[in-house]
């Protein structure tokens, strides 16, 4: 059973300031991710000290507050199973699952010469540094159906080619960070476009229960057996709004591809490690840990196969193609509009396309562990039947690399994950709402932008980030007057910019684990770049705020 909530004020901030402190004075994330467990857990026991065992005689005595304090840390391994990684069978599915798959399928990869093919195809059309930074980027542009599956599989694919060409780890990880998460969030047929329709429902339903809800979207909602719920039809236009306001999203492609194509310079500490890398001093530095284990870094490639890039597409495109599949292939149309056609019909099914009227979908969910483990068989089978991999014992090892190497990426994202459940179990929703009374109207926009990347930033979870911030934002634009697509805007934004900078970013951890990075050299290199791009996107919110209308829309809603 989850922990009771509680209102803990400006204590729901404790554990991950406590995180993200050690994360930066250790540079060892998993000392400050635990300690920042631990101090919620503190905070937890001094405020419930009855749930940590202290006696009833004590409760709301000060030394029964102090007694719960130091039982407080009992509560850990309740935080911990009750994170979303494992009490979400969701999360076991798509993260866990796809983690390992994945992990598996690039020690089989290596050891089949896949990575050693793509490398040597991708040379004949990449012939210095510069060419490679271009190479990573658009790589992780294209590869945007998910930002863990774009994590997982672009610093895999692209981290042989660069360390061929002296580009740093860091330069890596930057990419694969800043360009595959805001081009999956622009993206509606992406796994984040259904997720980012039920964020915003979630906010309109929140709006309805509070009576701030125009009179003229009452069809956004519906009542049913269980209360109030958002009408996803009608939230689809909302969504496509909040795109064109994504000012951080647009502004970190933009930065990246200009990062990528020289216009932009090195900067700060980006320039060290580029320097370093150039001058023959190492990809990585000499006091750096990568995120990468030696069994995989230093696994090699069985002597009797043979180097094909086809190796590797063959089950990344069966990853992409179930993944695709999951979402799209559905019972019902996936486009729906008041006016539908039939253009043919057979076997049983039907071609339907809509004939008029507004448009709305019908997407599912991602499949992403089904994609992975799928992959996976079919890299092992394919190998196999090539004669890539000499045995099944010798693919069973490779995949045993496999998982080691993505261990210490897994330990660290279930810690992450579970900052994420202590701060939202310590009551950081309700502390944040009071940041918006009395704020005037027009200011609204960016500092819902502001506090959306404090609270990413500190829960280390863009996803966890909208859970609380888009049922406070939604209803504040409605009692304020706040024109409704920028606030989404603003919220969309901000979840990406915090994450991009938070050490205890889940997709940041991803990024800094298949590029080989050391993940602080990370956080550090791409913060620069995230400022730039949120100062840019701040302006705009600030701008705007004060000069589009209330009842502005890129599209009516």
């Amino acid at each position: 059973m989850p922990l009771e909530s509680i209102a803990a004020g400006p204590w729901s901030l404790l554990p991950a300031l406590l995180a993200i402190a050690l994360a930066w004075y250790t540079r060892d994330a998993l000392i400050g991710l635990f300690v920042g467990i631990a101090g919620g857990a503190v905070v937890y026991g001094a405020f419930r000290p009855g749930v940590v065992g202290v006696p009833d005689g004590l409760v709301g005595q000060p030394a029964g507050t102090v007694l719960g304090g130091l039982l407080g840390p009992t509560v850990i391994p309740e935080l911990i199973a009750t994170s979303a990684l494992f009490a979400d069978p969701w999360y076991v599915k798509n993260v866990l699952l796809a983690l390992f798959a994945i992990g598996g399928l690039m020690g089989l990869m290596i050891r089949a010469g896949a990575i050693r093919g793509v490398l040597e195809a991708l040379a004949s059309r990449v012939d210095s540094p510069a060419d490679a930074e271009k190479a990573s980027f658009l790589a992780g542009v294209i590869i945007h159906i998910d930002d863990y599956f774009n994590c997982l599989v672009v610093g895999s694919m692209m981290r042989p080619l660069t360390d061929e060409y002296d580009v740093s780890r860091a330069k890596l990880a930057y990419y694969v960070d800043s360009a595959g998460s805001p081009a999956a969030r622009l993206a509606f047929y992406s796994t984040w476009g259904v997720a980012l329709v039920g964020f915003i429902g979630a906010g309109i339903t929140a709006a309805a229960q509070q009576n701030v809800l125009p009179s003229g979207m009452s069809n956004y909602v519906t009542q049913s057996g269980d209360g109030l719920q958002a009408a996803t039809d009608a939230v689809w236009p909302l969504f496509f709004n909040s795109i064109g306001f994504a000012f951080y999203s647009w502004t970190a492609l933009i930065v990246a591809a200009l990062v990528a194509w020289q216009v932009i310079p090195n900067i700060f500490g980006m320039g060290v490690e580029e320097e370093r890398a150039r001058n023959g001093g190492g990809v990585v530095g000499p006091d750096d840990d990568p995120l990468v284990s030696d069994e995989m870094a230093n696994y090699e490639m069985y002597e009797g196969a043979t180097p094909d890039w086809r190796n590797f597409a063959i089950p990344v495109a069966v990853i992409v193609g179930v993944g695709l599949m999951a979402m799209f292939w559905r019972a019902s149309p996936v486009v729906n509009a008041p006016g539908m056609s039939t253009v043919f019909a057979a076997l049983g099914y039907e071609l339907i396309v809509p004939a008029g009227g507004p448009w709305s979908f019908n997407i599912g969910g991602i499949r992403l562990g089904l994609a992975a483990l799928t992959g996976l068989v079919v890299g092992f089978l394919l190998f196999r039947a090539r004669g890539d991999i000499p045995s099944n014992a010798d693919a069973t090892d490779a995949m045993v690399n496999g998982f080691k190497g993505i261990f210490l990426a897994a330990a660290i994202l279930t810690l992450a994950i579970t900052i994420q459940n202590t701060v939202t179990t310590l009551g950081i929703s309700d502390f944040v709402t009071d940041w918006f009374r009395g704020v005037p109207v027009g200011l609204i926009p960016v500092l819902v932008f502001l506090t959306t990347g404090f609270v990413s930033f500190s829960d280390g979870s863009s996803w966890a980030t909208y859970g609380i911030m888009f049922p406070i934002a939604i209803p504040v634009a409605f009692s304020t007057g706040a024109n409704l697509p920028l606030v989404l805007g603003a919220v969309l934004s901000g979840g990406i910019f915090g994450d991009h900078c938070s050490p205890i970013s889940d997709t940041t951890v991803l990024s800094s684990s298949t590029s080989g990075a050391d993940h602080m050299v990370h956080v550090r290199t791409q913060i620069p770049y995230a400022l730039v791009c949120a100062a840019v996107a701040g302006t705009l919110f600030l701008v705007l705020g004060f000069v589009v209308p209330g009842e502005f829309s890129l599209i009516p809603y």
